[in-house]
């Protein structure tokens, strides 16, 4: 049986998805990059393949997409990474769609009769044109790209730019900008939004206008409880000492699973719905709670994330964002759909 254990709601992530399009009135490109956040794509594409408003998968790479049509997916999927030339090939035989950035990408691709979307930077400072090019060939999409959707003042002006790019392209049927974050724009003259972190019930932003539901259980084994005096050291550096009598509780899950070191003395852990603080520094394989006036015992669960702390609750405390922390969960912790 596992220690640690990524389980994914499924019905909770078809909830989303619906909740998502219902607010929006827009059909969902799906973002699945770096293993679908590190949840694990062998695990999510069967569960967006049958959902009904995910129109696109999109991914960063052609050997991403590659990964996507060996597990069956058969809708359209997105490569948002631009292409390099050894990787035509991979494109060709699987049927990806290149998003194209900058005119080595339009070079490789125009000739090849297969459709492309066109990426415009509107603020983002990374890929697309700086300049509203206006690209012939089978051009079926454009796109932009938020680079701070909190910063509304910022983001007006980028909808703005994209908005008179989009006046180029009239005949274009598929136009994106909306990330998960970027859909509290509900923007009217875009077709779809890009959606990853929502999905998986994560809410990017405080106040967030649409009905998600966290759809991630992260949890880990108790492999010792012991008791300890008061004045005593925990682990390694010694950053934390008991106050008093203090039992503990040794958790099979470290930052080699990811739980990152800078947590530390800050994170509180789970016990049904009692909070158990991290004392100590995290270690790769364990990590060490204060679980007095608990009859938590061996094999017992202790939860790191699920509907009461999220990812992005955790990212907060960790000064990163939830990405971060979910592309760092490890292979060894096993992957369930419940």
């Amino acid at each position: 049986m596992s220690r640690a254990v990524l389980e994914i709601s499924g019905e909770r992530i078809r909830e989303n998805c619906r909740n998502i399009c219902k607010y929006t009135g827009k059909k969902i490109i799906a973002v699945v990059k770096s293993d679908a956040y590190g949840i694990g794509i062998r695990y999510i594409a069967p569960i967006l393949e049958h959902v009904d408003e995910v129109e696109y998968f999109a991914v960063a790479s052609p050997d991403e997409g590659a990964i996507l049509r060996s597990l069956g997916v058969r809708k359209k999927i997105l490569v948002l990474g631009g292409v390099l030339k050894e990787e035509v090939e991979t494109l060709l035989e699987n049927r990806l769609i290149p998003v194209v950035s900058d005119m080595n990408h339009y070079r490789l691709v125009k000739d090849l009769k297969i459709p492309f979307h066109v990426k415009f930077d509107t603020g983002m400072g990374r890929l697309g044109f700086t300049d509203p090019v206006k690209l012939e060939g089978r051009v079926e999409g454009i796109m932009s790209h938020f680079s701070s959707p909190a910063d509304k003042d910022f983001s007006m002006a980028q909808i703005e730019a994209f908005r008179r790019i989009v006046e180029k392209y009239k005949d274009i049927g598929v136009i994106h900008m909306e990330s998960s974050a970027g859909l509290i724009y509900n923007l009217d003259f875009t077709t779809h939004v890009r959606i990853g972190l929502a999905i998986y019930g994560e809410k990017p932003i405080r106040d967030y206008p649409v009905s998600i539901k966290p759809s991630l259980t992260l949890k880990a084994r108790v492999i010792s409880v012991k008791e300890l005096p008061a004045g005593y050291p925990i682990s390694y550096g010694r950053t934390y000492i008991t106050r008093g009598r203090t039992k503990v509780g040794i958790v099979a899950f470290g930052y080699a699973d990811g739980l990152m070191k800078s947590l530390s003395n800050k994170l509180k852990l789970m016990v049904g719905s009692q909070n158990v603080p991290v004392i100590g520094n995290i270690t790769m394989d364990m990590t060490i709670v204060d679980i007095t006036g608990t009859d938590v015992r061996e094999g017992d669960w202790i939860y790191i994330v699920n509907e009461y702390q999220t990812f992005s609750h955790i990212s907060k405390l960790a000064g990163t964002i939830p990405y971060e922390i979910m592309c760092n969960i490890s292979s060894r912790v096993e992957r369930k759909i419940v």
